[in-house]
């Protein structure tokens, strides 16, 4: 077991034996410090104030009643049937996200657009609920009577719960604090006065149970959380203690401590945002920025904070949408992802209406209209009727950049076009976590080799690993969300080294969830070089950094530490893809190059020419080096759930100590496209590709340093001439 894990482990069981003899909540709160949180001028005593407010509803009313809104309206009114408090009154993670997500909010705003009695009445049998539900964890508990009385029990049995798995301060607890709270504020001025009172205060004791319980690791389960930036179930707990504890709050000097605590909370929470808007979690969890967004709105607009403004939500609905697939049908994977994973979230509407980009909202609007029917679209028309600005039109998002970069977890995305069909990849080539997370670890514990845990649970093996897209499907696949193997990069487009793929220092190869080294894990994917010259993107990646000494005496695997494995990824759009592979190690290793796909088939084996395919999208490729290799089609490890995705898998075998690799791509189906590989001693070689209406030409230099960029000359007679140096093609800063 790692120190890391031993570390946590005694922590949980030094925090679960100090809080066990005791309730998890204590009777009062510490005495606060600080400078008093107080609610903006104006809003003190009056209800709603989360998200929306007595003046808005006017024009909401109209919106929601105009051709604009018309989607957002049918989907609210679609859910409406289903938005009632479950009979078996028991709570789970998805009933937290059903109900407190999706189901509450949306009951409430219909009867506050409509002033529906139905929706009125089903609105306080969710509360009177909750009110007599001690556990919003788990729930399952006897109805009581609905009195000031049996309510008033069931608080007082919360407030003396003692600490137990993540009880009151788990996700389903938040999503559920999330809808009551939107319901409760939304609702204030149509309940019972002696109600409204009780409910708030229990409200307010839930916001306490999740601080508590959560952040202060009074319950002993939820370490894996606890303590780092960027991470998404720390901002779903923070989605939850805020909406709560900011609806509920009245300026009484008692709740000073909570809520200087929640104040410190966010601005721990913003500090460590990536500026590019980026989410190393991927599509699947990349979403999850829409929860903290959301908790930031309620924050600047109730507490005069200015979090909203972070550059990181200047650039995520951008990162979203270059997240998306062509046709917007399937994201572009990276981490742990579900296929046909949303990568848009209803909250970026308001990112794009805050900064005025008109062709981002389009894109949003585009992408929630076309995937009107999904799980997490069709529920959220609440939030999507919130947060659109139907002042804001005239956008158009096949304008959006066709190529770009994200810096913080080094993330090339090309595309031929916003269209469905058109062809696009990624190249990746960055630490786990990207560079702003990371940076974090520096600044808690400068500490050389001792650096503090970051939660990279969800990330991938992939430094240098690419994929392609095109003819409406994938082409060459990556993993998906593999738990059994692991986290492998057998499941990845890039190599292995004596049969072991990319692991943080200190760790083993394939754990379920990936773990961080306490070493510092910057250098274990850089990119050394990235120049967009319009018709041809380079962007080059150094991921040595990912194969350090590796010795498993049990497996009886083991590999010295790479010296270089630099791999240029070359974009010619309308053309082909070229990728040139340096690869470096202190003696002859195994090098195994790695290429998979739904169905990967010879086309010419004695010239190394495959094809990859899935359903009607293909792509062919070819692959040369410098010396001999052996090839072998077989099944990759990628897998989703441990289901194995039976992916066919290209390993491209040899015994060397340097081995350079070129492989040429041709998602366009260019006609008699070939690859010509000479090299010219141990440090340059000349690349020649032709075919139909190409005859190209590549010179590549080696690079001299370990993080500085190879010289390549691309040129095209009557068309482009690229040069990429150490001049000219720095990366943007990280």
């Amino acid at each position: 077991m790692s120190r890391w894990k031993i570390f946590f482990l005694m922590l949980a069981a030094v925090t679960w034996l100090g809080a066990a003899s005791g309730p998890i909540l204590p009777e009062n709160d510490p005495a606060a410090t600080g400078a008093p949180v107080k609610l903006r001028d104006g809003m003190e005593g009056k209800h709603p104030r989360l998200l929306l407010t007595t003046e808005r509803l006017v024009q909401l009313r109209a919106y929601y009643n105009s051709e604009k809104a018309a989607s957002y309206r049918q989907q609210i009114e679609k859910l409406l049937p289903a938005c009632v408090a479950p009979a078996d009154r028991k709570t789970s993670p998805a009933w937290g996200q059903e109900i407190g997500l999706f189901k509450m909010p949306t009951v409430a705003l219909h009867y506050l657009l409509t002033g529906d009695k139905t929706s009125l009445a089903r609105c306080k049998e969710y509360l009177q609920w909750l009110a007599g539900t001690a556990n919003w964890t788990n729930g399952g508990e006897p109805a009581v009577e609905n009195t000031p009385e049996a309510y008033e029990r069931v608080m007082e049995t919360m407030k003396k719960m003692k600490p137990a798995g993540e009880n009151n301060s788990d996700t389903t607890a938040s999503f559920t604090m999330v809808g009551a709270s939107l319901m409760w504020d939304w609702l204030y001025n149509d309940l019972d006065p002696a109600f409204r009172e009780q409910f708030r205060r229990v409200l307010w004791q839930h916001a306490r149970a999740m601080y508590y319980g959560g952040h202060l690791a009074r319950n002993p389960g939820g370490n894996y959380w606890r303590g780092v930036p960027m991470y998404n179930h720390r901002w779903f707990r923070d989605w939850g203690l805020t909406l709560a504890a900011v609806a509920t709050m009245e300026g009484k000097p008692e709740e000073q401590w909570l809520l200087g605590n929640l104040r410190e909370e966010l601005k721990f929470m913003a500090e460590w945002l990536a500026p590019d808007g980026s989410q190393h979690e991927g599509p699947g969890y990349g979403a999850s920025s829409g929860a903290l967004g959301m908790t930031f709105q309620v924050s600047d607009e109730c507490l005069g904070t200015r979090h909203l403004e972070e550059p990181f939500f200047r650039n995520v609905s951008m990162f979203a949408m270059q997240e998306s697939a062509p046709g917007m049908t399937e994201a572009i994977y990276f981490a742990d992802c579900f296929t046909r994973v949303n990568s848009i979230h209803s909250f970026y509407l308001k990112t794009a209406s805050y900064f005025k980009q008109a062709d981002l909202m389009d894109g949003v609007r585009q992408y929630l209209k076309l995937r009107g029917n999904d799980f997490g679209v069709r529920d959220y028309g609440w939030l999507s009727l919130l947060s659109d600005d139907p002042a804001l039109q005239g956008g158009d998002y096949t304008k959006l950049p066709t190529t770009i970069l994200f810096p913080d977890l080094g993330i090339t995305i090309a595309r031929e076009a916003w269209k469905e069909n058109a062809v696009a990849a990624m190249f990746k080539c960055g630490p786990p976590g990207g560079y702003k997370l990371n940076s974090w670890r520096t600044v808690k514990n400068p500490e050389a080799g001792n650096l503090p845990y970051i939660n990279v649970a969800h990330d991938h093996p992939d430094a240098n690993s690419f994929i392609i897209i095109g003819d409406g499907d994938y082409m060459a696949e990556t993993n998906r969300y593999p738990l059994n193997p692991g986290k492998l990069s057998n499941g990845n487009n890039t190599i292995l080294i004596n049969k072991v793929g990319q692991t943080p220092q200190g760790r083993k190869e394939g754990e379920e969830w990936w773990q961080p080294s306490s070493k510092d894990m910057t250098k274990m994917g850089v990119i050394t070089a990235w120049k967009d010259a319009g018709e041809v993107v380079v962007s080059e990646g150094e991921a040595s950094g990912s194969y350090e000494v590796y010795n498993d005496s049990a497996l009886k695997k083991s590999r010295p530490a790479l010296d270089r494995f630099r791999r240029t990824f070359i974009w010619v759009k309308g053309g082909y893809i070229l990728v040139l592979d340096d690869i470096r190690a202190p003696k002859p290793v195994e090098i195994t190059w790695l290429m998979q796909g739904s169905k990967l088939e010879a086309v010419d084996q004695a010239k190394n020419i495959y094809r990859l395919s899935k359903k009607k999208a293909y792509c062919e490729f070819q692959l040369l080096a410098d010396k001999e290799f052996k090839t072998e089609i077989g099944v990759s490890a990628a897998n989703d759930h441990s289901k194995l995705l039976n992916w066919q898998q290209l390993q491209a075998g040899a015994e060397a100590e340097t081995m350079r690799f070129v492989s040429i791509y041709n998602p366009w189906h260019i006609q008699d496209l070939k690859l010509n590989f000479t090299p010219e001693g141990a440090e340059k070689a000349t690349i020649m590709v032709t075919g139909k209406g190409i005859a190209d030409t590549w010179k590549w230099e080696a690079a001299n340093g370990k993080f500085e960029a190879s010289t390549i000359r691309g040129s095209r007679e009557k068309g482009f001439n690229i040069l990429i140096d150490a001049k000219n093609a720095v990366p943007p800063v990280k």
